[in-house]
């Protein structure tokens, strides 16, 4: 909200830049670290090459969303009283960051011989990894609150969207290259892979320290906890906005029901190669590419609600385009097509990003600005039963029902995307304001 960003205006225009600069690396490098760990394809490719179990790989995305989403509401009272609160996400990421390099050891060291200890740790470090990512993303986006105004966070996040983006083509080989006929033989793929991932983490959080934060007036003490969750019921209560953006979010998380089989149905089904993990990957980052430029140009002229209805409406893709192969089987020239459905999932995503949370931090109040963060990841952290549901729903039935149902689910979440309302009013640039991005 517009009144959000008043008591820091003289902060955000002296280190603008500077704070631009280091939030952009900080969400680039992070970003490029997920395209070498990612959920949607190169981590089921690991978990079912040691199982074989649909149930393991929608367990992924499972975890993940939970152990990222569902702590947050209590992180944000830990965190809310301080008036500073970048130590806490460097501290947290000192100890988190580094576990997907921890893995790849026990990878090198032969832990692959042994695929129910090797899927019990990657489990476990996984978990606590995305446990720390809690922590960070409420302070990352309180602190982005403070330090960038409302009118430019939109700008931040799509220009580094499109720069993780396009490094990430060439990363994209080199991954094709890892999981090529070619390159490294298993487990040594996903050894190196996970080290370039828990690498790039570690970089992101050397830009994120660069971050110039304001002191915040805040209470004394922290709230005590029947207190804070009194306070959440009256958010939840009063606040129509923040509750009709919730129900979206559940909503469009049904794009995880098939999330993690979009890659095991091409090379199983439709008989792709290996190597198309690499394409599936980088054409993911193209999509997030395009709709970097695209989202973050929206949410500064027209609001995050936009945002939110255009990426809705794109999610019907991956299914639709699933289902078309399913049912006319092409071949040859066609089959490399498939890959629109990740250019689809990377559009997606961005929306969770520059739409869906942005829109959370524009709702928020002076002072609860770390309340709602937390709410509004815990409570959409609902959408972590999708995936497993998933993988059950397809040992029972078939990927026509799985796909299929997917569409259907995401069309009504479009469709409830048009009750959100506009924050534009509230956000837009007046003349004379920043200086413009470096």
């Amino acid at each position: 909200m517009a009144g959000d960003s008043q008591p820091f205006d003289g902060f955000q225009k002296t280190h603008f830049r500077r704070n631009a600069v280091a939030f952009i690396g900080e969400s680039t490098l992070f970003g490029l670290a997920l395209l070498f760990a990612s959920t949607t394809t190169i981590l089921p490719g690991l978990v079912s090459q040691l199982s074989g179990s649909a149930v393991l790989v929608g367990l992924i995305i499972t975890l993940t969303e939970g152990a990222w989403r569902l702590p947050q509401l209590l992180f944000a009272n830990w965190v809310s009283h301080k008036p500073r609160k970048k130590p806490y996400l460097t501290r947290v990421g000192l100890a988190a960051r580094p576990l997907y390099l921890v893995f790849a050891l026990a990878l090198w060291l032969g832990i692959g011989r042994h695929p129910s200890l090797c899927l019990a740790l990657f489990f476990l470090l996984h978990t606590l990894m995305y446990t720390g990512f809690a922590v960070d993303t409420v302070v990352w986006w309180d602190v982005l609150a403070k330090a960038v105004p409302p009118q430019r966070r939109g700008r931040i996040l799509g220009t580094s969207t499109v720069l993780r983006g396009a490094i990430a083509i060439a990363g994209g080989v080199l991954v094709s290259f890892l999981f090529g006929d070619s390159g490294p033989a298993f487990p040594s793929n996903y050894a190196i892979s996970l080290a370039i991932a828990g690498a790039l983490f570690m970089l992101s959080l050397g830009s994120w320290m660069l971050v110039a934060e304001p002191k915040e007036p805040t209470a004394d003490a922290r709230t005590p906890w029947p207190e804070y969750f009194r306070e959440v019921g009256r958010i939840l209560r009063t606040d129509s906005r923040m509750r009709r953006l919730l129900v979206v979010r559940i909503l469009a998380g049904f794009d995880g029901f098939a999330l993690g089989f979009y890659v095991l149905f091409g090379l199983k089904h439709i008989g792709l190669s290996s190597e198309m993990i690499g394409v599936f990957a980088a054409v993911q980052m193209v999509g997030g590419i395009l709709s970097g430029i695209l989202f973050g140009w929206v949410s500064e002229r027209f609001g995050n609600h936009r945002v939110i209805q255009i990426a809705t409406a794109a999610s019907f893709a991956s299914p639709l385009i699933a289902l078309f192969f399913l049912f006319t089987e092409p071949a040859g020239i066609w089959r490399p097509l498939y890959a629109v459905v990740f250019a689809a999932i990377g559009i997606s995503m961005n929306a969770n990003f520059i739409g869906f949370a942005n829109y959370s931090v524009d709702l928020a109040p002076p002072g609860k600005r770390s309340t709602y963060i937390g709410l509004f990841n815990t409570i959409s952290g609902l959408v972590v039963v999708w995936p497993a549901i998933g993988g059950w729903v397809l040992q029972q039935t078939s990927y026509t029902f799985l796909f299929t149902v997917t569409l259907g689910m995401l069309v009504v979440a479009h469709l409830s995307s048009w009750w959100l309302r506009s924050m534009h009013g509230e956000t837009t640039l007046k003349p004379g304001g920043m200086p413009p991005l470096p």
